[in-house]
């Protein structure tokens, strides 16, 4: 048993110690010892236990240090980014890409070259470009054709202005325009009336024999729906050869469909390559502003899941040749297998030539359970109302009546 101890009598000699020691201007604790580190407390019964440390304050100074450190790590890696954006528009990443012919018109000024550059993919970025040319003091730039390369680093699409218009072939080159949502019938008209020098029965013959065929067209398919629409440069050299220009329209669509993912087809949307493209036509047909396309796909492939007729009227136009004139009772019963009135599943071909935007919404349509649509100019021109029930639908197409859009 351990030995008793008076607690009253330890408790006066540690109050006397303490007091000694404070006298002397000394730190200590409630039992008189000097406060050396590591600090210690006195229980009730004399034991000393762990002392548990307390944060000091921090000091204003360090905390304006600390943030002004922070703030310039902030700035450090804004920098940073800032930079690297700003390089990767002076000098793009990776190999230049095909030669093209640009057309500088005369009187352009420096705003209307970088714009002209940057929408042929010469330059990355217009804006960063013009302000390349006012810091190099380079404004001088004739009216002309250029020989230049897609996907440039500036300061060397610089040195091509300033040297000049092309003296060779460049010199007669000229543009053809080919709009999205042509049939191969309205293309080769357009071709025929853009390129005098065409010959009308070649071009008929190379659109029907190609010289080539899109990787994405399957045996026995004409070359409706993979002609891309884009603008096309011919010079002098080429003017007179039909069947390079339909060469060239069907490796553009390749290239672009390659890059709008249509290989990823079976796997993204469950249809075939050459399908996604047929869907592509009707949403570029039906389609009247960007925003409504991928929710024109989603219908789509909605109406396909639940083997429902598609009802697009744009397919029954092609069926019946009705570019623009009112279908007719009469047109939506013909028996044509372009007529999704009356069959289910998707017609057998494209209708038209799609363009990106369009194939890139065939491909990545947008989540919904919609199953009809119409056009309401609601909340903008060309807007479609989008229903779920046909009862929603029946209520937009009363307010497309109402507003004289064609239902």
């Amino acid at each position: 048993m351990p030995p008793t101890r008076n607690r009253n009598r330890d408790r006066g000699s540690l109050a006397k110690l303490a007091g000694r020691h404070r006298r002397e201007g000394a730190a200590v604790s409630d039992d008189g010892e000097p406060a050396y580190r590591p600090p210690v407390v006195i229980t009730d019964d004399g034991d000393p236990q762990d002392w548990d440390w307390l944060p000091r304050r921090t000091s204003t100074l360090t905390r304006v240090i600390i943030l002004l450190g922070l703030m310039g790590v902030v700035v450090l890696i804004a920098t940073l980014l800032v930079k690297g954006w700003i390089d990767d528009r002076l000098d793009p990443p990776g190999d230049e890409g095909p030669q093209l012919v640009v057309n500088i018109p005369q009187g352009a000024s420096i705003n209307d070259i970088a714009r002209i550059l940057e929408d042929e993919g010469v330059v990355a970025n217009s804006t960063v470009f013009r302000y390349y040319l006012r810091y190099k003091d380079a404004s001088d730039f004739q009216a002309g054709n250029y020989v230049l390369n897609e996907n440039m680093a500036v300061w060397e699409a610089k040195d091509v202005l300033l040297a000049g218009p092309d003296p060779g072939p460049a010199a007669d080159a000229f543009r053809v325009v080919l709009p999205e949502g042509l049939t191969l019938a309205q293309i080769q008209g357009e071709l025929l009336a853009q390129v005098s020098t065409f010959n009308a029965d070649d071009l008929a013959r190379a659109i029907a024999f190609p010289p080539v065929r899109s990787d994405y067209q399957p045996a026995n398919s004409t070359l409706e729906g993979v002609l891309f629409p884009d603008t096309y440069l011919l010079d002098g050299a080429t003017a007179d050869d039909e069947a390079a220009l339909v060469v060239r329209l069907v490796e553009q669509f390749d290239r672009v469909a390659s890059e709008a993912g249509l290989d990823t087809a079976p796997e993204t949307v469950r249809v075939t390559p050459y399908e996604a493209v047929i869907v592509a036509s009707l949403i570029e047909k039906e389609a009247l502003i960007d925003e409504d396309r991928a929710k024109i796909a989603r219908v789509i492939y909605n109406r396909l899941g639940l083997d429902m007729p598609l009802q697009i009227d744009a397919a029954v136009r092609y069926a019946v040749n009705k570019p623009s004139e009112p279908l007719t009772l009469a047109d939506l019963r013909v028996d044509n297998p372009y007529n999704v009135y009356n069959r289910t599943g998707l017609p057998p071909g494209p209708i038209a030539a799609p363009g990106r935007a369009s194939l890139e919404a065939a491909l990545n349509p947008a989540d919904g359970f919609w199953l009809f649509y119409v056009r309401t100019d609601d909340p903008v021109p060309g807007a479609h109302t989008f229903s779920n029930t046909f009862e929603e639908h029946e209520a937009a197409t009363a307010i497309c009546r109402e507003r004289d859009l064609g239902c």
